[in-house]
């Protein structure tokens, strides 16, 4: 074998070893060449999560975490925005139509002690599809660590309130022991009347048990309210048959009123009234004087003015009118006699 041939089958055994290493990168690294577009999601802490990690829908990835870019760093941004840190999602263009832009991005990982991933919850069909370089907002994980340093200082503080208040908590739990023994005693010492209260809360809740069953048996199922239900229910029977004549007669009785007034609110009726009006006035004007005349006349007589008073005052007159009277009666010739 030649030097040549060797050389040639060295460089073929590096560049075999060469692509075999570029497509065990390419495979660990998940580099696809599939057509992609940019997501970015806004995180206030995005975890452990790293460039390079996948980013899966239902546990199948369908892309990959490109960038992950600190907010405050970056131009035109204030010092402390609402969201720090950004990461740049490229979702591969296949399975865009099925992220919505109700979709909610978080970050999760596999298992306990697994790879951190960006998921994704797809959203509602009935939402317009996310469209290439939209800006969202994740939810951030939980920080487990700052959750395990607060929980350690409260339990720091706990301790410390312990060990300083111990002689504090020592007579407050000889405090309690007097109280529940000093409870006891009274128990024990009150057995009987508390026994006693029992009995009576009994008899007197079985009193008020019987006592509603009376009431029952007399107010609500007694033959009295059921004469006073039939009764009313007879009432209501009457009513709702009588009740549609009766309202037809009343708006025939409102019909013959409006016709009334409709004829008696014509101009001229409305003149015939007035000019009555004013007779009934001008009679009883006149009707009052003459009342006042005869008034004036009767006054006059009982007073003895004119001729007729004199006749009623004069009892002289009166006695001869009455004896002439009387001779007529018994001598009616003299009517016609004359001498």
């Amino acid at each position: 074998m030649n030097q040549r041939s060797i050389e040639v089958r060295v460089g073929a055994l590096i560049l075999v070893a060469v692509g075999l290493v570029a497509v065990f990168t390419v495979l660990m690294a998940g580099i696809t060449f599939q057509p992609t577009y940019k997501v970015y999601v806004s995180f206030h802490n995005p975890g452990g999560l790293t460039t390079g990690a996948p980013v899966r829908i239902s546990g199948v990835k369908v892309g990959r975490v490109s960038d992950i870019d600190f907010l405050g760093a970056l131009p035109g941004r204030a010092a402390q925005p609402d969201a720090l840190i950004r990461v740049t999602a490229k979702i591969e263009t296949r399975y865009a139509s099925a992220i919505h832009e109700d979709a909610r991005w978080f970050v999760t990982a596999q298992g306990v002690l697994g790879e951190m991933f960006l998921a994704v919850d797809p959203g509602s069909a009935a939402r317009p599809l996310l469209r290439d370089g939209a800006q969202v907002h994740g939810v951030s994980p939980p920080q487990l660590d700052l959750l395990l340093s607060e929980s350690y200082e409260l339990l720091h503080r706990a301790y410390r309130g312990l060990t300083e208040n111990e002689g504090k908590i020592a007579e407050t739990f000889d405090g309690l022991h007097r109280t529940l023994g000093l409870a006891g005693d009274a128990l024990e010492r009150n057995e009987p009347k508390l026994d006693h209260i029992v009995s009576n809360a009994e008899t007197l809740s079985t009193t008020a048990v019987e006592t509603l069953k009376a009431a029952r048996e007399r107010y609500v199922d007694g033959p009295q309210i059921k004469h006073i239900l039939d009764n009313v229910e007879h009432g209501s029977d009457i009513a709702s048959r009588d009740l549609g004549p009766l309202v037809n007669d009343s708006r025939e009785v409102m019909s013959d009123a409006k016709k009334i007034t409709r004829v008696f609110a014509s101009e001229q009726e409305l003149a015939r009234v007035e000019g009555m009006t004013r007779d009934l006035g001008d009679a009883a004007k006149s009707a009052k004087s003459a009342a006042a005349d005869a008034q004036t006349l009767v006054s006059r007589v009982k007073q003895g003015q004119g001729t007729a008073g004199a006749l009623l005052r004069d009892e002289a007159l009166y006695d001869d009118l009455s004896e002439l009277v009387r001779d007529l009666k018994h001598n009616p010739w003299k009517l016609m006699w004359k001498e």
